[in-house]
C-alpha cells in the first residue's frame, strides 16, 4: 500500500491485499519517494491525510497496526501518523509527541487507546523512546491483544524497557533521576471503532487534528496480535515480501 496513487479525482492509493480497502487521499496528499518498494505517502502536516472509507479491523478484539514514518522536520506538536476514530475519539492512535522545550531530545513515540467513544473516556497511554530522530525512517508497531487485554508499542521491531536501579530493594530507584520506562501496558479496555483506518491524523473530542508532516510508508494492518518474531521481520522493511501474515517459526 502507498506505493503508487491514481489520478483519479478523489485519487487513491490501491489496497495490496485481497482485501481491496483502498485509502482515499486527502487534502493535498500525494505519493513520492519511499522507504520499501517504489513510493511513499507525502503529507504536509497542515489538512493531507488518506483514509479507508471503512474500518479495516475490529478494535475491540485483537489486531495489530504497523507502518514506517518520517517526519520532514522534527515535530513542534503531537502529530499522528495511524489511528481508526468513533465519533468523538480515536480508538487507537499512534503518533509522535515532541520533548518539552527544555529538553534536547527526540521526543518519544505514543499509542493512546480511550476505554470508550466519549468526552470523559479514560484513556491509557504508552511510549516507546527507543530511536535515535523523528526525521529518520521509524517502524512502528501497536499490537493491542485483547485476551490479555495488552497493548504494545514497537519502534523499530523492539520494545522499551528501562529498570532503575534499586540496590537496597525498598521500591524506590537508587538515583532520583531515573524512572522506569515499559512500552506497554496492561488491563486496557478498547471500543469498536466506526470509521476507517486514518494515515497522517487522529480524531479527539469529535476534531481532527494532529496532522503527520512527513511522509509514510508500507502500512499494514491484521486481525489478531502478532508475535515479536513477525514483527521484527516486518520492520527489516525489505522490499517485495508477501502481502500475508509472515510465518511465526
Amino acid at each position: 500500500m502507498l506505493d503508487q496513487a491514481t489520478t483519479t479525482t478523489p485519487a487513491t492509493s490501491p489496497d495490496a491485499s485481497a482485501e481491496n480497502r483502498a485509502l482515499v487521499l486527502g487534502g493535498g496528499a500525494r505519493t513520492g519517494f519511499g522507504w520499501v518498494d517504489d513510493g511513499a505517502l507525502e503529507l504536509d502536516g497542515i489538512d493531507d491525510h488518506a483514509a479507508t472509507a471503512t474500518a479495516v479491523v475490529d478494535t475491540n478484539a485483537s489486531f495489530t497496526v504497523m507502518g514506517w514514518a518520517q517526519a520532514a522536520g522534527t515535530p513542534a506538536d503531537s502529530a499522528a501518523v495511524l489511528s481508526m476514530p468513533g465519533t468523538t475519539n480515536s480508538a487507537f492512535a499512534v503518533r509522535h509527541v515532541p520533548a518539552p522545550e527544555d529538553e534536547d531530545d527526540a521526543g518519544r513515540w505514543e499509542i493512546s487507546m480511550p476505554d470508550s467513544d466519549s468526552a470523559g473516556a479514560t484513556v491509557v497511554r504508552v511510549e516507546n523512546h527507543r530511536f535515535y530522530d523523528a526525521r529518520d525512517w521509524n517502524h512502528l508497531t501497536l499490537v493491542s491483544d485483547g485476551s490479555t487485554k495488552e497493548v504494545r508499542l514497537y519502534v523499530n521491531g523492539e520494545l522499551e524497557e528501562v529498570a532503575c536501579a534499586d540496590g537496597d530493594g525498598d521500591g524506590e530507584s537508587d538515583d532520583t533521576t531515573c524512572a522506569d520506562r515499559m512500552s506497554w501496558a496492561e488491563n486496557v479496555l478498547s471500543y469498536k471503532a466506526t470509521g476507517g483506518l486514518q494515515i497522517g491524523r487522529a480524531r479527539t473530542s469529535g476534531e481532527w487534528g494532529e496532522y503527520w508532516p512527513g511522509s509514510v510508508d508500507d502500512v499494514w494492518v491484521f486481525q489478531g496480535a502478532l508475535s515479536e518474531l513477525q514483527i521484527a521481520r516486518l520492520s527489516l522493511g525489505w522490499p517485495g515480501i508477501p502481502t500475508e501474515v509472515p510465518g511465526d517459526g
